[in-house]
């Protein structure tokens, strides 16, 4: 029994260590800088700004992406840094050179004494399926829970590069 427990341990392990992202060979590192613009958004009905400076793909595990930035929270400048996982592809209905790419994300502040927090959510990329192509398109949109590390209060916060009309209604895998 050892024997066999031995042959799959190896064989799990493996697959423990990646996701079946097909896209593993593109990189959208220049979909999440935006052209250095950043991303505007909402937190309960405050305003939030989040701009990555850094964004590096992960080359052991090429569906995650490392990434640093700032965010403006309350009139506050604050350092973040974290991880983007891209999970999912579908082809978009109607559209057959755009693609939707949906994913996990955690951005984590550096700053605990200062009304700090991290985010913990989904993010969700409609761009085109040749990326070399993409120009300045792609709509890309996070969305998740900001939760405050010196209150511990939870609160709903979306990020984006364009106006929403109603968040409510934008699909998230």
């Amino acid at each position: 029994m050892k024997t066999i427990l031995l042959l799959f341990f190896p064989l799990f392990t493996f697959y423990a260590q990646t996701n079946n992202f097909p896209l593993k060979d593109q990189d959208f590192s220049k979909i999440l800088l935006n052209e250095k613009l950043g991303f505007d958004g909402k937190i309960n009905d405050g305003k939030i700004d989040v701009k990555f400076e850094t964004v590096s793909k992960d080359a052991k595990k090429p569906e995650n992406y490392l990434v640093k930035g700032i965010y403006i929270l309350n009139g506050k400048t604050l350092t973040c840094s974290g991880k983007l996982t891209f999970n999912y592809v579908f082809n978009v209905k109607d559209h057959p050179n755009e693609m939707l790419v949906f994913g996990d994300f955690q951005l984590n502040g550096t700053q605990p004494d200062i009304d700090d927090g991290f985010f913990k959510g989904k993010f969700r990329i409609q761009t085109r399926k040749n990326l070399s192509d993409r120009g300045n398109y792609s709509t890309t949109t996070f969305k998740g829970i900001f939760t405050n590390l010196e209150s511990g209060k939870e609160s709903e916060v979306w990020f984006s590069n364009f106006s929403h009309d109603d968040i409510s209604k934008v699909i998230f895998k």
